[in-house]
Parts: structure tokens; C-alpha cells; sequence
């Protein structure tokens, strides 16, 4: 029988976020940070980056309780979840561009993920910046070195271009 595989995961302690993992503790600078990072370990483990559906069902928190809860604190339940799907849905941007990011530094220095994120997570310490913010930086650079379009095809409307109209 094999062992189940290590976990990897993201805490917050008094120090601020850390990714713990068999490979031990790394000290991250935001949860973006650290969501990319624990993603990339976890690839490194062969772990899902997913968590499954038990995983998220038992964060959202118990179900029982009374059935018919105080209005004042359902209304406090709503305001707070939809605090939490904000800065979800702002995490999730950041985490996009973040790993957008580490996809065009891997291939623009020819290293892996991972040592890609550490070069852009070393550049944002060293400059005092939020990886989030640098990654950012690395994806506007891109509209400034991508190639103009080639004028010599002339773009056809789609309509057009599979017959019907």
C-alpha cells in the first residue's frame, strides 16, 4: 500500500501567509502569492491543484443548525459572504494574470513554472511590489513586444468566410 501523496497548503499565521508542504514551509507575501506557489508545489507532487468537491462543500460551513435562522443573522451571513466572493473574484484576477505571467516568463527564459514564479516573486521583494503587481507589468509588456499583424491577408468577416450570410 503507498502512502497518500503529501498536502500542500496555504495558512495564515501571525507572520503572514505560508505555503506548507513536504518540501517545508515558504514565507509568501499575499494569497495570490501563495495560491500560485501551492498550485506549482502541488504539481511538483503530483497533486491535484483542484480540490475536490467534498473539499468545497465542507468550506462552506455546516448546514444544520435551526430551520428557520434569525433574519439579523442571515442578513449578516448574506453581507459576509458576499465580502468573501469579492475578494474571491479579485484573487482569482490577480491569480490569472500571475500565472499568465509565469507562463510567458517560463518561456521567454526557458526554465520551468516554478523557477519562473520564484524569479518574478524574487523581482517583487527586491523591488517592494506585490507579485500581482509585477506579473501585471509582465502582461502589458507583452502589447508593447507583440508583432504587428500582417497587412498581406485581408480579414474577411466571418459571415463571409464560411458561406453563409
Amino acid at each position: 500500500m503507498t502512502a497518500p501523496p503529501a498536502a500542500v497548503a496555504l495558512t495564515r499565521t501571525p507572520a503572514g501567509w505560508v505555503v506548507r508542504s513536504a518540501a517545508g514551509d515558504d514565507v509568501v507575501g499575499d494569497v495570490v502569492e501563495g495560491m500560485s506557489l501551492a498550485d506549482l508545489i502541488a504539481e511538483e507532487f503530483g497533486l491535484l491543484p483542484e480540490p475536490d468537491r467534498s473539499a468545497r462543500r465542507s468550506a462552506r460551513g455546516a448546514v444544520d443548525g435551526p430551520a428557520a435562522p434569525v433574519v439579523d443573522e442571515a442578513t449578516l451571513r448574506i453581507a459576509a459572504l458576499e465580502r468573501t466572493v469579492a475578494q474571491l473574484e479579485h484573487a482569482l484576477a490577480a491569480r490569472v494574470a500571475t500565472e499568465r505571467a509565469i507562463g510567458v516568463l517560463a518561456e521567454r527564459l526557458g526554465v520551468s513554472a516554478r523557477a519562473a514564479f520564484e524569479t518574478m516573486r524574487r523581482d517583487a521583494r527586491s523591488s517592494g511590489r506585490p507579485v500581482a503587481e509585477l506579473a501585471r507589468t509582465v502582461l502589458d509588456g507583452l502589447a508593447v513586444d507583440a508583432p504587428a499583424p500582417a497587412a498581406a491577408e485581408p480579414v474577411v468577416p466571418l459571415a463571409a468566410a464560411d458561406g453563409r450570410s
